[in-house]
């Protein structure tokens, strides 16, 4: 058979979305994958591919302008029959960085050329068909899987109830939603669920602290309420692999577009998505039994706006909300009946 080389350098959610195309291309190839560590974790166990190759940031030479980049790719490549870079290819065709001229160009014609779907997109540049299943997935072992239903049979508490997983935040600003502490108190008082918060690094274990905060403000306790963050990202208690293993396992994901996010998109279990920068064309028109909200274009018109948002200067605030406009725009009441909704049955 043919052997395939597959290269994505980027982050969980990058990752994933590359992952989409490794069945179809391994029914002619033997298929490695290339990624960057520690991200690349995602590829591990995954049954269509052959051989991870993981390369550690300054492995690859990057002088010249990217030039030394590129020839070194081109060198790996032509080593196999078929491979293909999709490094940079959602991210600066779709999503656009402040430096790159087509971030100032206006703003419907950024939405004409940038509103494709991640998935098709990524799946017509290695030239696969538009089929979506499996689609981009996460392949926990026996292992991970009895160590998230232990961690979660324990959170579910006697008699057990539902668990509500939450991706607290995405990479960048406008992937924070400003009422989650509130909407916390409301799960567990109104519905009578468990809440686990997920992420990673300092920001979003600041975030879940403060979350805590006001949950025991409000409810005099943190019963029902747990993180999923490693509070020293040195030495983490929940590395990526563990985190989305147990994020699969909950009853239902409330999330923002981020990495997370992508571990989940075709489970079968209730999603709830916040989207910024954006559209739902963009990431979720092919995920499955998923609710997708996002920002009224009326009464945010910057929505949505396919920028990559370094710092708040690109962005626009909320009136009276630490946050991204068209976060903000997306009400409490209406999370809440989404998530209500959909645990229905629960």
């Amino acid at each position: 058979m043919s052997r395939a080389l597959v290269i994505r350098l980027g982050g969980i959610g990058d990752n994933l979305v590359a992952s989409s195309v490794l069945p179809l291309l391994r029914r002619d190839h033997e298929v490695d994958v290339m990624a960057q560590d520690p991200q690349s974790c995602v590829f591990e166990h995954n049954p269509y591919v052959s051989r991870l190759i993981s390369k550690r940031e300054g492995d690859i030479p990057s002088g010249d302008n990217g030039a030394q980049w590129h020839a070194w790719m081109r060198d790996r490549g032509g080593e196999y029959d078929f491979w293909v870079n999709l490094s940079h290819s959602c991210e600066t065709k779709l999503a656009l960085f402040r430096n790159e001229t087509a971030f100032w160009w206006p703003v419907e014609f950024r939405r004409r050329i940038c509103g494709h779907n991640y998935l098709e997109y990524v799946h017509d540049l290695c030239g696969v068909a538009h089929e979506f299943d499996p689609g981009p997935r996460f392949y926990p072992t026996n292992t991970e899987r009895n160590k998230a239903d232990d961690t979660l049979n324990q959170v579910r508490g006697t008699p057990p109830r539902p668990v509500v997983g939450i991706a607290i935040s995405g990479s960048r600003l406008d992937k924070i939603w400003p009422y989650l502490p509130m909407l916390v108190v409301r799960l567990l008082g109104e519905l009578d669920v468990r809440v686990v918060l997920f992420g990673a690094g300092e920001r979003d274990h600041k975030m879940a602290l403060h979350v805590q905060d006001f949950v025991k403000l409000w409810r005099g306790s943190l019963d029902g309420l747990h993180a999923a963050i490693s509070p020293d990202p040195t030495a983490p208690s929940w590395p990526i692999r563990r985190a989305l293993a147990t994020l699969r396992q909950c009853d239902l994901v409330l999330t923002p577009d981020t990495g997370l996010a992508w571990a989940v998109a075709m489970e079968a279990l209730p999603k709830v998505v916040l989207l910024s920068h954006a559209s739902a064309e963009n990431i979720t028109r092919h995920w499955v039994n998923t609710t997708t909200l996002h920002a009224d274009p009326i009464r945010v018109p910057c929505y949505p706006c396919h920028r990559l948002h370094d710092d708040a200067t690109t962005c626009v605030k909320a009136e009276d909300a630490e946050a991204s406009k068209c976060m903000a725009d997306i009400a409490l009441d209406t999370v809440f009946a989404a998530v209500r909704d959909n645990m229905k049955g629960h």
